[in-house]
């Protein structure tokens, strides 16, 4: 297909950028049980992804494969990680259960409250920045045009179907099919007569700190996860705010973030500040994505809150099908972007 894509800003530049890059389909503990499935159908993707795109871009996603672990710092979170382990344990998830010591072996900086915790050992994860910038030189070498710094105003439609869109700027690009893959500003998005995908910004602020060898894995609590990259950088994060399309930092945000990150892993006390970024996650009310065909010539990807990331292969493979004129399972249900109609 020839294919052409709009960013008002630049690629990557949003939620992709911002997040932490975690392929968490585990993690998340996900209560509903359509994204959980879809989560895990992703991530099993993701190996074959990643070495494809690194393939065809020649760059590296800077993928990490130790897993997570996740730390109980009272009996409460002890018994709700038990709860966690036995449940994804009955649908066949390897699970890892640690008592202190065997937790404390795995990573030493822990802090000493630490009484046990879980181990997933098949949750990765990579830099979505890298990620991004793999993904837009693979397209380019495919023949994709990319325009930056071209916001789509409006959809055009005739006689109920879309055949393409007008820029703010008032161009306008004609097309076959139309993706809205435009995150938190998805929603604005609609034919008349047509009821868009809802979508509203949760902004999550992330420190980062140099602490250069200080984790191996992922770890996680109920108030915070650390991600360390390949580079020394350690990722503190998220906030869960709703602030509209506020993308400041705060002071805060950024206090309980420290805090958090501190209790859990001392020793970042003495590790070197490097940055603070906030993003805008797209958030659907009923806390699905938004994934399907909508109308003759308009298909949805938006609308994927914390999981866009580990979400991204098979939302890709989705939207592949249905441009190429099949149709999606009974399992996508649950994400037709017709449910808010």
């Amino acid at each position: 297909m020839s294919v052409c894509l709009l960013e008002r800003g630049e690629t990557g530049g949003e939620a992709t950028g911002a997040s932490a890059g975690m392929l968490a389909a585990q993690l998340e503990a996900h209560e509903a049980a359509p994204l959980r499935s879809l989560a895990l159908r992703s991530r099993e993707l993701y190996p074959d992804f990643v070495r494809q795109v690194e393939a065809e871009a020649d760059l590296s996603v800077d993928l990490r494969r130790e897993g997570a672990v996740v730390v109980a710092l009272d009996e409460a979170g002890r018994s709700e990680l038990g709860r966690q382990a036995k449940d994804q344990h009955r649908l066949g998830l390897e699970v890892e259960t640690l008592s202190r010591e065997e937790l404390l072996r795995l990573e030493p900086a822990v802090c000493r409250e630490a009484i046990g915790g879980i181990r997933l050992p098949h949750e990765h994860t990579l830099d979505p920045r890298l990620l991004a910038a793999a993904l837009r030189r693979a397209a380019e070498r495919a023949g994709a045009e990319i325009r930056t710094g071209a916001e789509v105003a409006e959809l055009l439609a005739e006689h109920g179907v879309v055949r393409g869109v007008r820029t703010a700027d008032g161009h306008e690009v004609r097309a076959r099919e139309v993706v809205v893959a435009a995150g938190a500003w998805s929603g604005a998005l609609a034919v008349p007569g047509m009821t868009a995908p809802p979508s509203e910004p949760v902004r999550g602020q992330m420190l980062c700190f140099l602490a250069p060898g200080l984790l191996r894995h992922v770890v996680a609590s109920e108030d915070i996860y650390l991600v360390p990259r390949s580079d020394g950088r350690v990722l503190a994060g998220a906030t869960m705010e709703k602030a509209g399309f506020d993308r400041r930092v705060t002071g805060a945000g950024l206090a309980r973030l420290s805090a958090a990150a501190l209790r859990l892993v001392p020793a970042l006390a003495d590790a070197v500040f490097h940055s603070a970024w906030a993003g805008l996650r797209p958030a659907a009310p009923d806390g699905l994505p938004a994934i399907g065909r909508a109308a003759p010539g308009l298909v949805y990807a938006c609308g994927h809150l914390r999981n866009g990331i580990v979400l991204a292969p098979i939302t890709a493979v989705m939207v592949g099908r249905l441009l190429g004129g099949g149709s999606l399972d009974s399992a996508a249900a649950p994400f037709d972007p017709k449910r808010f109609a």
